[in-house]
């Protein structure tokens, strides 16, 4: 999820062997040497199949594009039709890229440029956009499985209209929506009012309703902070949470961090809000684990969300969690083009302390995490 760089600055074995040729250009030799060796000390999984993962489709690259959220949240969704026995349907992810940046321009023209208006964004980008306009089948609109998928044009024409409107003070909401719908159209294409799809006609909101057939309510937020009240619900404070949305539920990092392993182990996925700016992630490519020494409890998370060594950079989705001699970690896909860059077809392994300190946040079914539905209000 990284953010244009000229707005809005202040949010803004032979494998191991083979490790070190393939990264040394993008880190210095002996910062690798000593992320290699850390992870050559640690028990930690091999092979996805090391894992008995929940049900989902295969891994997508999202090549060039900062849309990370959409690829992560659309593939917990079609877990959560796995999960229920449902026919298997690839879900578009430039969909909800499409409506979030029409809701990116009304709320930048409102406040008249005083809102962000970038592409990333968090779990309610497709959640949010599947309320308001629903949903497309990725095979009618993405086309982009297998092929390079290029958006730097399409973001530089986005950041000219944004610096057009702003030195030429041009709020009408018809008149600058006409233009963002011409650029989205150029470059992602215009989706079609209705459709056809296995033998029938939809609307977007239809075919949500209809085929993709999941109730959002169900679902929740959850986020482990100490500057708001735990149990509560609250606004995570970080830039891609443009709306300032309040409904992330805050509870301490023990509730947090067994609730997801209560998810997977039960069966049902979670979609995670990540930070990846650790050496590991970088460096192997593949695996997530902490390079400090700072005890993975509420204190250092805090630490690092303060510090901004914690950032809100990433989102990815996790299938499994499994011990690996007396040390958990997860199995998740993740659509950065470095990871499937790396040739590991879209799959990270996360190490637990690393889901305590860099896991800012995620996105689940009510019924996966009791210790969390107990607690809500009105339930």
């Amino acid at each position: 999820m990284r953010s244009w760089k000229i707005i809005f600055s202040g949010f803004t074995g032979a494998w191991l062997l083979a490790l070190g040729a393939s990264t040394a250009s993008a880190y210095d030799q002996a910062q690798s040497n000593q992320v290699v060796q850390a992870l050559a000390n640690l028990p930690h999984p091999q092979k996805v199949t090391d894992f008995d993962s929940a049900a989902h489709l295969s891994c997508r690259n999202q090549w060039n594009t900062e849309i990370c959220w959409s690829f992560a949240s659309s593939s917990f969704l079609e877990s959560e039709r796995a999960r229920l026995k449902m026919q298997p349907v690839r879900i578009s992810v430039l969909y909800p890229e499409y409506c979030e940046f029409l809701e990116k321009a009304k709320r930048f023209i409102a406040y008249q440029g005083k809102s962000r208006f970038v592409p990333g964004d968090l779990f309610t980008g497709v959640t949010d956009t599947c309320r308001l306009y629903g949903a497309m089948p990725a095979e009618l609109y993405d086309q982009m499985d297998g092929q390079v998928y290029d958006q730097d044009k399409l973001y530089s024409e986005l950041e000219h209209w944004i610096e057009h409107a702003k030195a030429q003070k041009v709020w009408d909401e018809i008149i600058q929506l006409g233009e963002i719908k011409g650029i989205l159209n150029k470059y992602l294409g215009e989706p079609p009012a209705t459709f056809a799809f296995n033998g029938k006609t939809y609307t977007p909101r239809t075919f949500f309703d209809e085929v993709v057939q999941l109730k959002l309510s169900d679902y929740v937020l959850v986020t482990s902070w100490n500057y708001a009240p735990f149990n509560q619900f609250m606004e995570m404070k970080v830039p891609d949470n443009w709306k300032h949305n309040t409904n992330y539920f805050n509870v301490p990092l023990a509730v947090f961090y067994d609730s997801i392993k209560d998810a997977l182990q039960a069966g049902y996925t979670v979609a995670s809000d990540v930070d990846v700016t650790e050496p590991s992630y970088h460096v192997t490519r593949r695996f997530c684990f902490s390079s400090t020494n700072a005890p993975a409890d509420q204190a250092s998370r805090e630490a690092g969300y303060l510090s901004g060594a914690t950032t809100d950079d990433h989102l990815i989705h996790l299938l499994a969690w499994k011990d690996f001699s007396g040390d958990d970690w997860f199995l998740a896909k993740d659509s950065s083009h470095s990871i499937w860059a790396a040739h590991n077809d879209g799959y990270v392994f996360a190490q637990g302390s690393y889901v305590k300190l860099k896991f800012l946040a995620f996105l689940v079914h009510k019924d996966a995490v009791p210790q969390i539905r107990a607690l809500l209000p009105g339930l």
